[in-house]
């Protein structure tokens, strides 16, 4: 709903994130009880209680605490009425106004309370602190930097940072060795070797002349504890129940919202449950395009608009830029990062300023391919017969292009490494040539680490499917698809929302076995299973396809990689992507 951005120790005089907020802005600045001063600015997307009481910075009471934050808080409501038991006085109706008064009575221990999604930074005067915290799942961003001196800058995006003045540094190797990678970068690394992002779940606190601290507060990790059996029928009546509550929960807000429609399971339960909550939807179509299946996308929204009788906006796919210039500074290789522009920008000249997305569907009901495969992946080991069997499969196109993935991830003793096969777009050698160092400097246990670091958190006696799909949803989700919806739909003043990450849906999700989830190669039986009873049938029974772009539409003048055609497309992309950035930034092979 907004950008937000601040600094220790200095008053600014400009104004970034403008496009985040194009509803207002306004900076406080906070003098605290040992001399120093905190800056925090605000920039406003008016969603929720549009009257100038919702502005912020904003105070409690006392004027202990201000808090500028960006997001919406669901669950507002039942949390106010806890504040006002015990006596709080609120200002507004705006939803993120409850995390103060939680602060008084509980600091940061209120952050469990919160459903919702979520990056806020709280200044405390009478201690002189500074925290920083973003939502569970990271669908906010939180990106900052200490320098030398122990001055803290942060805001919601990279350039916000620069514009107040903060040393980007020099392009990071192993940042930009990820980005070849997987096409995007992990946190808490930046292309920036001076800008972290603030992990999901995460809880920064800053004091001057103390080193700053970073620690988790709830990052969402499955046990196996939590598994619940179940019959198909009875969790197909309980997603259906509390899908529905999601979304009804994320309609929060006193203006127009509408969807984005890919035609696909997951955007269409949404379209489903929220019935008249959405005025209107916006999809893609690819005129005449009938690669891979793709020109079936539209016909498929053409058929829910018929059936639940909303209008839907169709927007050309090649109206969309292949510039992938991001303002906020990020680097994404995704077709789907200038499609959302598109919609974004569309959706906003129609006068919206919130959509829905199915984003998350997948990493929580395992729907991607590698998950189908998981539990062959958590078993098989096939040695060298592995390393043959790629070889004798790579050239059958794209089914062959996965078999030959798979070949050579099975070939693999470790099981991590089987998965990470699966998520890699380029050889160390590719990278090291595109980045003019070393393989060592770029190696795979290099390009991985974080993932590994994420793998080995899981708790013993997770299934294969559980780590993958935790994998996914803990690295992969904030890495990528909650990054460009982020910084595609902010650009225009657009803030997209994820029900299917809805907290409580999440939790809920945790406890079915793996079964209901992916069964016989075939993934995502669950809500594959309740489309079937809400939405058509020619809808539900496609073939599975990502919101993209058909893979002749990514040429550039780099050469392809070398594992596979559309992954060695997507290499070449990513390859290109980062030659525009490192004009654009000014970089040199000064590597850090």
């Amino acid at each position: 709903m907004c950008g937000i951005a601040g600094l220790t120790n200095a008053q600014p005089d400009v104004v970034p994130l403008t496009h985040r907020g194009p509803d207002g802005h306004q900076w406080a600045s906070i003098g605290c009880g040992d001399g120093s001063v905190i800056s925090l600015l605000h920039t406003r997307l008016a969603i929720v209680d549009l009257s100038d009481a919702g502005n912020q910075p904003m105070s409690d009471e006392t004027g202990r605490f201000t808090m500028v934050f960006n997001g919406e808080i669901y669950n507002h409501l039942d949390l106010r009425r806890i504040c006002e038991a015990q006596g709080h006085r609120f200002r507004s109706k705006m939803d993120g106004e409850v995390i103060l008064h939680l602060w008084e009575m509980e600091g940061a221990a209120c952050l469990k309370r919160l459903n919702g999604i979520f990056a806020v930074a709280i200044a405390d005067r009478d201690t002189s602190e500074l925290f920083l915290a973003r939502d569970p799942l990271g669908v906010k961003p939180m990106l900052y930097t200490q320098d030398a001196a122990g001055d803290l800058i942060f805001g919601s995006e990279a350039t916000a940072l620069r514009d107040l003045g903060a040393d980007l540094g020099a392009p990071s190797v192993v940042a930009l060795a990820r980005f070849l990678t997987f096409l995007w970068v992990p946190n808490p690394d930046t292309p920036y070797s001076n800008i972290h992002s603030l992990r999901p779940g995460h809880l920064l606190r800053w004091k001057r002349g103390r080193p700053s601290s970073d620690d988790a507060y709830n990052v969402p990790i499955p046990h196996p504890d939590q598994v619940r059996p179940r019959s198909m029928a009875s969790a197909v009546d309980e997603l259906e129940q509390r899908l529905g509550a999601a979304t009804r929960r994320q309609l929060l807000g006193d203006v127009p919202i509408g969807l984005m429609a890919s035609g696909g399971i997951d955007s269409s339960l949404i379209w489903q449950a929220a019935g008249s909550g959405i005025d209107r939807a916006f999809t893609i179509e690819w005129r005449g395009a009938n690669d891979e299946g793709i020109g079936e996308d539209a016909q498929a929204v053409t058929v829910l608009e018929r059936h639940l009788g909303t209008p839907v906006t169709y927007l050309d796919g090649r109206d969309a830029t292949d510039e992938y210039n991001v303002v906020a500074g990020d680097l994404f290789a995704d077709p789907a990062y200038e499609l959302t522009r598109l919609i974004s920008r569309r959706a906003n000249e129609m006068g919206r300023k919130v959509l829905l997305s199915g984003q998350g569907g997948d990493e929580v009901f395992g729907g991607y391919r590698r998950h189908q495969v998981a539990p062959l992946l958590g078993r098989a080991f096939t040695g060298p017969l592995g390393t043959l069997a790629a070889a004798a499969s790579a050239k059958g196109g794209m089914a062959g292009e996965f078999a030959t993935r798979l070949a050579r991830a099975t070939a693999r003793r470790d099981p991590f490494e089987r998965y990470m096969e699966l998520c890699t777009y380029s050889t160390s050698s590719e990278r090291a040539r595109a980045l003019g160092v070393t393989e060592r400097e770029v190696s795979e246990e290099i390009v991985w680490a974080e993932h590994r670091a994420h793998w080995n958190q899981l708790p013993k006696g997770l299934s294969f499917l559980r780590k993958a799909m935790a994998l996914d949803l803990g690295v992969y989700l904030p890495g990528l698809g909650l990054s460009y919806v982020d910084r595609a739909g902010m650009e225009f003043g657009m803030e997209i929302r994820v029900p299917l990450l809805d907290l409580e849906l999440l939790d809920w999700s945790f406890s079915l076995p793996d079964a209901l989830l992916v069964r016989r190669f075939q993934g995502k039986l669950l809500t594959r299973e309740l489309a079937r009873r809400v939405i058509p049938r020619e809808v539900v029974d496609r073939p599975k396809r990502g919101f993209g772009a058909p893979s002749t539409t990514l040429q550039t003048n780099s050469a392809e990689g070398q594992r596979g055609h559309r992954q060695g497309r997507y290499f070449a992309l990513a390859s290109s992507i980062l030659d525009d950035w490192l004009l654009r930034a000014g970089a040199t092979a000064e590597w850090v």
